[in-house]
């Protein structure tokens, strides 16, 4: 009789909904609308980076690498190296990123952009350079 009436308690606390008495604080619904707003962060990312996350647990039991750690130290190895102050051939920062422009085969583009934006002569300038040329030709016009 015992057992029934357990089992019987068990059956009617599992059915029993439980309720949490919060109170409703300023601070309580700062934190609640923070919550949210990073849930939504979290949903946002997984949804659009649902094609590129990885799924360790299955790399792993297909024995592959999980981790770039030894690519990324390999890497930093080489730069720290070159950007060194007491390296005899240091890198300069624009040496660099012109390094990795031609191993990302992008050297061509960033050059054209570079070249458009040399050409391009801001409007300020312009009117400055009109306003030298004005002056020297009124000044070779008074002798």
């Amino acid at each position: 009789m015992q057992t029934r009436q357990k089992r019987s308690n068990e059956w009617d606390r599992s059915r029993c909904s439980v309720a949490f008495v919060v109170p409703q604080t300023p601070r309580f619904a700062r934190s609640l609308e923070q919550l949210d707003y990073r849930l939504g962060e979290l949903s946002a990312y997984l949804e659009s980076n649902h094609g590129s996350t990885i799924t360790y647990g299955k790399r792993y039991c297909e024995h592959k690498p999980i981790s770039t750690a030894t690519a990324e130290s390999a890497v930093n190895q080489v730069i720290n190296a070159r950007m060194c102050k007491r390296q005899h051939m240091r890198w300069t920062s624009r040496g660099a990123q012109v390094r990795c422009a031609v191993i990302n085969d992008d050297l061509a583009t960033k050059l054209v952009a570079y070249r458009a934006r040399i050409d391009k002569v801001p409007e300020d300038v312009l009117r400055f350079l009109e306003l030298l040329q004005r002056a020297a030709e009124a000044e070779s016009h008074a002798f």
